[in-house]
């Protein structure tokens, strides 16, 4: 039957108002992604947060470190001889020298965003500092000036609970058998090898045997990646950076040598980034997990 009029009009205005409403929605601006920062805490002559920068769904964007000008500035020079210390040879007196792991150490939580519901397996950072880099059996390239950026899988409870004592790096020797226990191979990068560097309330750090300054006659340290484990389980990523590197202005991003799997699922980095801020509120430098892929358990 022919439409009146009115109904014809009606119609035609029903659709151009469900065109506006679709042409409204394809062209609306997609939900911003959020960067939130922890709360600072001195360091050197600057300070040092953490920030996250997710999508509103909460998948990252980046997690990273961030040092103000002046953070570099002023760091101690000397071994921390009061934290992570044991009497190894029982003398009742603390020599920093081979009975501390002497580091200094600043620890984040991460934000609820990116920790709940599995998004991905960080829960914690922190920021250790190590004025005369580390001791045997560390590789004795790595007895520089350097920062260790350990972005933590395993709970900081269970972390913690790592006692010190007369074994490896100032580790309870039961603890450091338990150190110990292989990663499955599937969880692990084909490049990365236990040396014993275990360490009280920190973990294992398996090294790349493929890191440059590594090799016989190999260029000096600048930075490398580790893979902390525990109890046969990955249980944090770390970056390490050299004071030298980060004073002179990086804008670098390197690969992370993945394994063939994953023990729980997540969004994983891909890369870690070193960056120069060179102006704004958030001048300074960066060093962040990026690039981050969805992988399945297993």
């Amino acid at each position: 039957m022919p439409l009146s009029s009115n109904e014809t009009i009606r119609r035609q205005l029903g659709r151009a108002c469900l065109a506006l409403i679709a042409g409204a929605a394809a062209t609306a601006s997609p939900a911003l992604a959020e960067t939130v920062y922890s709360d600072p805490q001195a360091i050197g002559e600057g300070v040092v947060k953490i920030y996250s920068d997710f999508e509103a769904d909460g998948t990252p964007n980046a997690i990273g470190v961030h040092m103000s000008r002046g953070a570099l500035d002023g760091l101690p020079v000397a071994m921390n001889n009061t934290t992570r210390c044991f009497d190894k040879n029982g003398n009742g007196a603390i020599d920093p020298h081979g009975e501390c792991a002497g580091d200094y150490e600043l620890s984040f939580t991460l934000p609820p965003a990116l920790t709940e519901g599995g998004k991905t397996p960080f829960g914690w950072v922190t920021v250790n500092w190590n004025a005369m880099g580390h001791m045997a059996p560390a590789p004795p390239a790595w007895g520089v000036p350097h920062f260790d950026f350990h972005f933590y899988i395993q709970p900081e409870a269970e972390v913690r609970a790592i006692r010190t004592g007369p074994c490896a790096e100032i580790i309870d020797c039961d603890d450091f058998a338990t150190a110990q226990r292989p990663v499955p191979a599937r969880y692990l990068h084909e490049d990365f090898l236990d040396v014993g560097a275990a360490v009280a309330a920190m973990g294992n750090h398996l090294v790349d045997t493929k890191s440059p300054e590594l090799a016989p006659d190999g260029p000096a340290f600048t930075h490398t990646w580790i893979y902390g484990a525990y109890d046969g389980h990955v249980t944090f990523y770390e970056p390490m950076v050299t004071h030298d590197f980060l004073v002179n202005e990086p804008n670098e991003c390197v690969p992370i040598k993945a394994p063939a799997a994953f023990e729980q699922a997540g969004y994983y980095p891909t890369e870690y980034c070193m960056r120069t801020v060179q102006e704004g509120a958030e001048e300074g430098l960066t060093i962040s997990l990026e690039t981050f892929v969805w992988r399945e358990a297993g």
